[in-house]
C-alpha cells in the first residue's frame, strides 16, 4: 500500500528566482504589472503579482512546495508569466518542467535578463524543460559556479 499512498516528503522548486529588466521599444517598462502563474497539483494553479520599478527592473522570488515523492508519479509543473503594460497584456514566459531542482527550467541561473515586450516571436529553450520566452540573457551560471 505504501507504494501508492506513502512516499518521502520532498521540496520542489515550482519556479526558480528570476530577476531582470522589462523593456518596451528598448526603454524601461516602468510600472509594468507582472503576473506569475504556476500549476503542479491542479489545473487552476496559483498566481502571484509583482511590479517593475521605474527602470523596468523586476524580481520574482523562488516558489517552492512540499510534495510526496512516489515511484509511480512524476511531478509536472506548468509556468507562465504575463506582463500588463500600457493597457496591453504580453505573454513573456510559457513552459513546463518535470525537474524539482533550483534552476531546473534552464539548467542554470540566467544573468543580465532583459525581456523586450515588442519582440515578435518567443525563443524556445529545450535543454532541461520546454520554455518559450521573450526574455534573453547573457549566460547561465550552473549550480557549481560554471
Amino acid at each position: 500500500m505504501s507504494l501508492f499512498f506513502g512516499g518521502e516528503k520532498k521540496e520542489a522548486v515550482l519556479f526558480s528566482p528570476l530577476e531582470g529588466k522589462i523593456t518596451f521599444e528598448g526603454k524601461p517598462a516602468a510600472g509594468a504589472k507582472i503576473k506569475l502563474w504556476f500549476a503542479w497539483k491542479d489545473k487552476e494553479g496559483e498566481s502571484e503579482f509583482f511590479t517593475a520599478d521605474d527602470q523596468g527592473y523586476f524580481s520574482i522570488p523562488t516558489k517552492t512546495a512540499v510534495y510526496k515523492q512516489t515511484p509511480l508519479a512524476q511531478i509536472s509543473i506548468g509556468q507562465m508569466i504575463t506582463v500588463d503594460f500600457n493597457g496591453k497584456e504580453y505573454l513573456i514566459w510559457r513552459g513546463g518542467k518535470s525537474s524539482t531542482h533550483l534552476y531546473g527550467e534552464l539548467g542554470g541561473q540566467p544573468q543580465n535578463v532583459t525581456c523586450e515586450l515588442t519582440t515578435e516571436e518567443m525563443d524556445a529553450h529545450l535543454e532541461n524543460a520546454l520554455i518559450e520566452t521573450l526574455c534573453k540573457w547573457d549566460q547561465l551560471i550552473k549550480k557549481d559556479g560554471k
